[in-house]
């Protein structure tokens, strides 16, 4: 099922962004269903792409203002055919907490707020995100699995 109509009738649930094949060419319908999912970023809670360098150059350039939700951002190019890759300078990621980028140039403080007084956690919770319990987690894997289907 094409990406377009995947979020064009679903409910509005988390969207995760999970590409990465070295095995695999990256078509245009690939490319395509990822701009789509890029542009709904209040929806994005992930993003994952590793690709040829050619290929991130057009999805890391949709990536301008701010992106509120995901916790997760790792961008590492297959190749070093473009060593230009940069985050756009208007790229914001506030809820960041896991990053990892790979011959991509950024600003530091584009991906985190300045610190404020440290969050302390219970120990009860931890290894679980903040809202990843109960009810809510079951949105978290169907979706997870919905984007494993598709990819």
């Amino acid at each position: 099922m094409p990406v377009a109509d995947v979020l064009a009738h679903s409910p509005p649930f988390p969207i995760i962004i999970d590409y990465g094949d070295e095995d695999r060419e990256v078509t245009e319908q690939d490319e395509e269903g990822i701009l789509l999912a890029l542009r709904r970023r209040r929806r994005l809670r992930h993003i994952r792409l590793w690709m040829p360098a050619s290929n991130l150059r057009k999805l890391v350039a949709v990536m301008n203002g701010e992106f509120p939700m995901p916790e997760y951002l790792y961008i590492n190019p297959l190749t070093s055919d473009d060593i230009g890759l940069s985050l756009p300078a208007t790229f914001k990621g506030p809820l960041l907490r896991h990053f990892s980028l790979r011959n991509v140039t950024y600003s530091l403080s584009k991906l985190h707020p300045p610190l404020s007084a440290p969050r302390v956690q219970s120990t009860e919770r931890i290894g679980l995100c903040s809202g990843c319990s109960g009810p809510r987690l079951c949105r978290y894997v169907l979706l997870f699995l919905l984007c494993f289907i598709i990819v």
